[in-house]
Formats: structure tokens, C-alpha cells, sequence
């Protein structure tokens, strides 16, 4: 294995991150006194759906009192990546795919993070953030050249604790042997969370916000440490750029991803309180599926909320995807929750107009401010029946000097959250109404994936759900 010592590549600086770890050890002990940490943590509710919240949040409260060094020592490395000219390659597991919350123009989003892998592009010493094996051979790549690896744990690989269980063909898939730093995340071979009564599969997917927010946290320090080092970074999306003497920029010389973890958990935490639309949401979903329709989950690039939904383990067979330029889907009969990540993009609403226009009953999730202000004019969730997601931002985080907007968005982590807790909701108002289970897709990649998955997309073939 190719793993450094901790200790030799994190500067003294590092030493702020002191404070980091009491809010942790606070959890840890209120756990061990309550016995139940979804109990004891903000946001477990009484609600089954918030049981999504409760399991993402302890995994990450794990992470927080277990991984910091990795993640600050992954984010000092990223700087000396930069700093070098060399490439970020990010095959870094973000939901269903790793480009799912790096999408073209993302705000918030440093230009030197690249979604994917190319091998003819990539050169020696480049860094591979590298917890999933997609694209498809990149991992033996990782074993023949010298790239400097941060790796994780997926239960798409071969890394987990019950590799046996991992069809033979994916399980050889193994990150870890070669990876300089490595983030444990404890995720399992099932890979999502809510028991769902009657289901053998388990129902939504963590590795959206669990991911997603331990990328971050590691770009926020990453881009503090390059702008303390007067590196100006290019910053993607529509932010207008900063500038006056008002900006709320953040202290160089104070670590970032404890605040960016904070926001995660208090943006989790603001779930239940749209709990009732998402209920809303999930019976417009119901009543649509039992008078033989559709649902459709659009994103205006796939690979977001759209790809999230569709064919995903701990999803549901019968989510059916729309993005820009695929939306020739969809009849009066059918509904769609429609993804944003700002809440008046027009290619958004082009494509809302087109889907009321078919008589599609249409939801949404995604933000409803651009920097804290609720934009004039029109917007996605303005024109749909109920919107989830009062609880974000449009933009990133922080104002970095040296940085013409602002890093670190919490959008996608958030909007997959938000997504999850509706279908958990959706899953219980199906069996109050028919006393059926619906499908629910298992991890593709268990040995027995084949045979559930099919009788799953055979019964909802059959019944609609």
C-alpha cells in the first residue's frame, strides 16, 4: 500500500483543527449515555422518512471524530496538486455517479476539479480522488501508474467488510491498496438505509450527502490554503463576482471544513421542518402511480437528481428520468419532481413550461434564494404545486479571498437528502393506501442483485409500483 505517514505531509497549521473534535466527542458520549444516536442527535423526529437524516448523520458525526487528519491531509495535498500543475481527476462518489454535483458550470465549484477519469489526459503524480470504480478500468490504471491517490470505500467495490457478498467481477475493484490517504466512511454492502416493512432491500442511498460533504470540506480547506498562498482559482457558475469592501470573506489562518460540516448538519436538521411538503410530494406521487401513470424525476443535467432517482440501489424501478434535451417523455397522466440547483435557470423553466404543458403534474426540490435573496420574477418553484428546499443556497459557502465567488455549495448533497426523505414517505403512503410493499432495487452489484432486481422490475411491471 501506498500510504504516506499521517503526520509528515499536514503543516503546523493544522494545529487549529484542535477545536474541531469536542462537538464530536459531545455526540459520541450523548450517544453512549442514550444508547440511540438518531435519538440523541438533532432532526430523528418520529417519522420513518427521517430516519434517512438520522443514519446520514451519524455516519458523518463517524467520520468527524475518526477522519479529520485524513480529510485536512486530503485537502493540503489537493493545494500541493494545484500548486504543481498537476490534474484532479474526481472519481469520488457523489450519489449515482461522481459528476452527479459537478456538473457543467457548477456553482461554487473550483475549476481544477475534474469529474471523471481519462487516461490518455492523465499524467504521473496527478491526484485521483477515488472511492468508486467508475469509469470502468480506471482502477487498474491506479495500480500501473503513479498517481497520488485519496480513496475511500464503496459497496460498489472491493473495500467493504463483507467483499464476499460482491459478485467476483466487481469486487476485484479494490481501492485501498492504492491509496497515499485513505477515508474511511464505514458504508456497507447494501449501501442504503431505511427498512422499509415487507422490502428485503433497504430504501435510500447515502453516499450522496455522506460523500458530497466530506468532498467539500476537503476543496474548502484546499482553496484556503491555496488563496493563504496568494493562488487565485477560477471559481464556475453564475454567482456575479465579488467584490467591495462588504464581502464576507473568511479568516485564511481558520480551518473551513468544520464550518462546512455544520452547515451540512443544520441543513439536514431544517428537513423535518418541510416535512409536510414533502408528504404533499410523495402523495401526488401516489396518487399518480395508482391511476396508472408515470413519475419522472428531472434534472437539467441527468447525471443530478434525475440520475440519483433512476435505476439506483435503494431506489425504485419505476422513476423515470428527464434532463434537457430528454424530454420527449411524459403524457397528462404522469407527475415529475423537478430538480433545481438555482431556482430561476431558464433552461429550467423552458423545460417546466414543457412539462406543464403536457398536463404533468409537477413538484420541486432545490433552492429558492440567490445569495440569501429570493429572486424577481420567475422561478421553477414559484409554478409548481409543492416545492421542498427553503433550507440552502444557490451559491457556495465561502468567500475566499483571491476567489471571484463563492466555494463549496451544499445544494447537492442537500437536494439527494431531500429526494430520499420524500421516497421514504412516498414508500409508507403506498402501503397505507394498498397494503403493498412497492420495489426497491437492492445493491446491483451483490451476488443475488440479478434475481431481486428482476422479479422487482417485474412487479412493478405488473402493478405500476
Amino acid at each position: 500500500m501506498k500510504r504516506r505517514d499521517t503526520f509528515s505531509l499536514i503543516p503546523l497549521g493544522l494545529a487549529g483543527v484542535g477545536g474541531m473534535f469536542s462537538q464530536a466527542e459531545a455526540f459520541a458520549q450523548t450517544c453512549k449515555k442514550g444508547g440511540n444516536c438518531a435519538k440523541a442527535g438533532h432532526g430523528g423526529g418520529g417519522a420513518l422518512s427521517m430516519t434517512y437524516v438520522s443514519r446520514v448523520k451519524e455516519m458523518l458525526q463517524w467520520v468527524r471524530a475518526n477522519q479529520m487528519e485524513n480529510i485536512m491531509e486530503g485537502a493540503y495535498s489537493i493545494a500541493r496538486a494545484i500548486e504543481d500543475g498537476r490534474n484532479i481527476w474526481s472519481c469520488w462518489d457523489l450519489g449515482h455517479t461522481n459528476s452527479s454535483d459537478l456538473f457543467e458550470n457548477r456553482n461554487g465549484k473550483p475549476a481544477f476539479l475534474v469529474p471523471g477519469f481519462d487516461s490518455k489526459k492523465a499524467k504521473d503524480r496527478d491526484l485521483v480522488l477515488a472511492n468508486f470504480p467508475w469509469p470502468a478500468g480506471y482502477v487498474e490504471e491506479l495500480g500501473k501508474r503513479d498517481f497520488f491517490v485519496i480513496g475511500g470505500p464503496s459497496p460498489w467495490g472491493g473495500d467493504i467488510p463483507r467483499h464476499d457478498l460482491i459478485k467476483e467481477s466487481i469486487a476485484k475493484n479494490k481501492i485501498f491498496p492504492h491509496s497515499d490517504i485513505w477515508i474511511e466512511t464505514n458504508v456497507d454492502h447494501l449501501g442504503a438505509q431505511v427498512t422499509i416493512p415487507g422490502s428485503n432491500a433497504k430504501l435510500g442511498p447515502e453516499s450522496g450527502p455522506l460523500n458530497g460533504t466530506i468532498l467539500w470540506m476537503m476543496v474548502a480547506d484546499a482553496c484556503r490554503i491555496l488563496a493563504r498562498k496568494g493562488k487565485k482559482i477560477k471559481i464556475e457558475g453564475d454567482e456575479p463576482k465579488l467584490s467591495g469592501d462588504k464581502v464576507p470573506y473568511v479568516n485564511l489562518d481558520q480551518p473551513l471544513m468544520d464550518n462546512y460540516f455544520d452547515t451540512m448538519i443544520m441543513q439536514l436538521d431544517r428537513i423535518e421542518a418541510e416535512l409536510g411538503n414533502l408528504k404533499k410530494m410523495a402523495n401526488m406521487c401516489v396518487d399518480t402511480l395508482l391511476s396508472g401513470g408515470q413519475v419522472y424525476f428531472y434534472s437539467r443535467y441527468y447525471e443530478s437528481l434525475a440520475g440519483e432517482a433512476v435505476g439506483r440501489r435503494g431506489g425504485f424501478p419505476f422513476a423515470q428520468g428527464l434532463a434537457d434535451g430528454r424530454m420527449d417523455k411524459g403524457t397528462s397522466k404522469d407527475c415529475c419532481i423537478f430538480g433545481t440547483y438555482a431556482p430561476n435557470d431558464e433552461v429550467d423553466l423552458k423545460n417546466l413550461a414543457a412539462i406543464k404543458k403536457k398536463g404533468m403534474r409537477v413538484a420541486s426540490i432545490g433552492p429558492v434564494t440567490r445569495d440569501r435573496k429570493i429572486p424577481d420574477g420567475p422561478a421553477v418553484f414559484k409554478e409548481t404545486e409543492v416545492h421542498a428546499g427553503r433550507m440552502y443556497d444557490t451559491y457556495g459557502l465561502f468567500a475566499i479571498p483571491g476567489m471571484d465567488r463563492k466555494v463549496c455549495p451544499t445544494s447537492g448533497s442537500m437536494a439527494t437528502s431531500l429526494l430520499w426523505v420524500m421516497s421514504v414517505e412516498l414508500a409508507e403512503e403506498l402501503i397505507r393506501r394498498t397494503g403493498n410493499a412497492p420495489a426497491i432495487n437492492c445493491n446491483g452489484a451483490l451476488k443475488w442483485a440479478d434475481e431481486h432486481n428482476g422479479q422487482m422490475g417485474a412487479m412493478f411491471r405488473e402493478r405500476g409500483y
